[in-house]
């Protein structure tokens, strides 16, 4: 399966056709990212789908919540087999996530996010 890149700003690669398009481990680490980055209530056909990040990072002390919801999110991406790193540091309603998971494919992805409500 392939899909459509994101830019730098995550809005979807337009203008060079099949160029445009990612699959295997560049097709995962996207999806994972995307997902990661997501709000619960944000895909209408699946409404509990993704992170309620606005609940979790507008209250204390949910880190380790937030990490679990984090763990389902990225095991629950296909192609992601396994977690080998989550370090998560939460502060003032911003989130800084560093996972390393390894694919179907074998390759370990390193992936570094930042979450603000």
């Amino acid at each position: 399966m392939a899909v459509r890149a994101n830019t730098k700003d995550g809005d979807w690669k337009f203008g060079r056709g099949l160029a445009d398009y990612i699959k295997d481990d560049a097709e995962i680490s996207q999806n994972l990212k995307t997902r990661i980055q997501s709000f619960k209530n944000d895909w209408f056909l699946n409404v509990d789908a993704n992170i309620d990040w606005l609940t979790l990072l507008g209250s204390r002390n949910k880190q380790e919540e937030i990490k679990r919801e984090v763990e389902r999110v990225a095991l629950t991406t296909a192609g992601v087999a396994r977690i080998t790193l989550l370090e998560l540091t939460v502060t003032n309603r911003e989130a800084s996530i560093q996972l390393s998971v390894v694919t179907i494919f074998n390759t370990l992805l390193n992936i570094e996010l930042g979450i603000t409500e």
